[in-house]
């Protein structure tokens, strides 16, 4: 369910419908993991019936390999490669690995501009990347090529990248909504949509300031939460239930850092009082010093403002201290109550 996206869904039809009356453009689609990038895409999908549909996504494992996407996307098209000026053929075939040799990069991207204005002559094209983060170089080059010279063509490029990625998708030029939490009805017709029954406005606002009103987050919450916690009946379990859908979007990071930088990280998420010198103090005793909160830091899932420590997203506080042992939690506790000598109550 798309709740409380109407803005975003309405710059997506502009975009068709631009497309279609030969004013070809491109849009990306920005926000954290689960707040409901791919189903504006689906959604995106289902209006436009009358176009010709091309769809890639960037894959984690293939980032090193060279036009790995836009092979993926062009594979319906190879026919018309054919028709393409012999340069742009040539560089295309070589670039897709169909043709010996690298090619001239340029003309690769060329190439794949025309073939795209070739298929719209046709029907009006609309052409998905999602997770854009994780293209590989050569493709990311060549899609961003093809987003800033659509004009007359009948095709639109839409783009989802996750942002607070290490491996990002620098487009700054390219028009961009940001999709932030959904609050108040928007959030409580997700909810109910996905309970079946009504949620208590409170228990609604509760939920919404825990999970930053990240889609994902709450739609399965309101399927792990009994009706009576709901409905305001019973209090809600502390902390929060996180599910694996919720998990595997915000712990991928997490679990690539280092070893020091978890602890840290677990260290940030278990502490209430958001001061620096608090957590470096705690992670220190876990032997995780200044360079683990750097990894850390760099990966974009805390930041560091004065000596204040903020989390990137509330989920990460959450699923990131689900995800430790209990073994691993009790450490990170004595580490904060060691850090805290001078503050009995918290200790």
């Amino acid at each position: 369910m798309l709740a409380g996206r109407d803005v975003e869904r309405a710059a997506i039809a502009a975009l068709l419908d631009a497309a279609r009356a030969g004013e070809g453009g491109a849009l990306v689609v920005r926000g954290v993991a689960g707040s409901g990038k791919s189903a504006l895409l689906t959604d995106a999908l289902d209006a436009a019936p009358d176009s010709t549909v091309l769809r890639t996504s960037g894959v984690e494992s293939e980032s090193p390999l060279a036009f790995a996407a836009v092979q993926r996307l062009l594979w319906p098209l190879r026919s018309r490669i054919d028709a393409l000026p012999s340069p742009q053929r040539a560089a295309l075939r070589a670039a897709l690995g169909e043709a010996e040799g690298e090619g001239d990069r340029f003309l690769a991207f060329l190439g794949t501009l025309s073939l795209l204005a070739d298929a719209a002559e046709q029907s009006p094209v609309l052409a998905v990347v999602d997770d854009a983060h994780w293209l590989d170089d050569a493709s990311a080059a060549a899609l961003l090529f093809v987003a800033r010279r659509l004009r007359a063509e009948r095709v639109a490029l839409l783009f989802a990248a996750r942002d607070g990625e290490a491996h990002g998708f620098d487009a700054p030029d390219l028009p961009a909504v940001v999709l932030g939490g959904v609050t108040g009805a928007a959030a409580g017709a997700l909810l109910s949509s996905r309970a079946g029954r009504g949620v208590d406005p409170a228990v609604r606002d509760r939920l919404v300031a825990a999970t930053g009103g990240n889609p994902l987050a709450l739609g399965e919450l309101a399927a792990a939460l009994t009706g009576d916690q709901l409905a305001g009946r019973e209090p809600l379990p502390a902390p929060l239930p996180l599910t694996e859908g919720v998990e595997r979007g915000f712990l991928d990071r997490y679990r690539r850092l280092s070893e020091p930088a978890q602890r840290l990280l677990l260290v940030a998420t278990a502490d209430d009082t958001a001061r620096l010198t608090v957590v470096r103090d705690a992670a220190e005793r876990l032997a995780a010093g200044d360079e683990a909160l750097d990894e850390a830091e760099l990966t974009g899932l805390l930041r560091i403002d004065g000596d204040t420590v903020v989390l990137h997203h509330p989920l990460v506080r959450s699923a990131v201290y689900h995800a430790a042992t209990s073994a691993q939690r009790r450490a990170a506790h004595r580490a904060l109550a060691a850090a805290l000598r001078a503050d009995a109550d918290r200790r």
